[in-house]
């Protein structure tokens, strides 16, 4: 699976990078730890967007990666998040489809894969600057990264468990709030502002709407692990009565 790597224009030190140094059994304490990330003085705003951006991509890349097998059109038929809430695929023309979860997280990493690697929108050069649409840009990507995490944890969070690694799921979705809240792409109140199109004001609240969403994944994780433990208590019981 392909990674991109990004040419910063300034040093930036940024923790996320290290998620995959760190051992599974610390990585949800240490990297928790380390969500207070707000940009270093001095760095442009832009250019910490695009080196967080560059993180988040990789490192759900290679989440995914690890159980793509397991996410086909035939277990996963339609892109779903928490309570089958459905995530549409919009093409350039603006109309929504609806893909498998494995084709439209293809697609999503296509997209994505392509604004990174194109100079004029994430510029490594000192004399190119960000474009004026680059905020609009982001806000997307963030929000395909988003749906493609919550699936992950709606639909394969007991993969992740057998193969350990729920705990850089749960470390890495925790930094993609944190730096959506930090880094203040979707603003508290867009609506009497000029300088959003109207395009853009809808995906603002359909977004907005869907991080609202995130008590539910909270009580479907509690539910997961009450029916967990409950299935690793019985097969203790089950052994101590052998």
């Amino acid at each position: 699976m392909n990674t991109y790597k990004r040419k910063t224009r300034q040093k930036l030190d940024n923790s996320l990078s290290n998620i995959n140094k760190e051992d599974s059994t610390k990585s949800n304490l240490d990297i928790n730890n380390k969500l207070s990330f707000p940009s270093p003085e001095g760095v442009d705003q832009n250019e910490w967007i695009a080196i967080n951006i560059v993180s988040f991509f990789n490192h759900i890349n290679i989440l995914y990666g690890a159980i793509s097998h397991l996410c086909t059109t035939t277990t996963c038929p339609i892109m779903i998040g928490p309570k089958n809430s459905l995530y549409y695929w919009v093409d350039e023309r603006g109309k929504k489809v609806k893909y498998s979860a494995s084709q439209y997280i293809e697609l999503a990493i296509i997209f994505i894969q392509k604004n990174l690697s194109n100079e004029a929108i994430f510029p490594t050069r000192f004399d190119n600057k960000f474009p004026s649409t680059f905020i609009i840009l982001i806000r997307k990507i963030v929000r395909l990264l988003f749906h493609c995490l919550s699936h992950i944890y709606a639909i394969h969070y007991n993969e992740l468990i057998e193969y350990e690694l729920h705990p850089h799921l749960n470390s890495l979705f925790l930094h993609l709030i944190s730096f959506i809240i930090k880094s203040d792409i979707i603003p508290f109140d867009c609506s009497n502002s000029s300088s959003f199109i109207i395009s853009s004001q809808i995906e603002i609240r359909e977004f907005r709407t869907e991080l609202e969403s995130l008590s539910v994944l909270y009580e479907l994780l509690s539910k997961q692990w009450q029916h967990i433990y409950a299935q690793i208590s019985a097969q203790q019981r089950k052994i101590s009565n052998e």
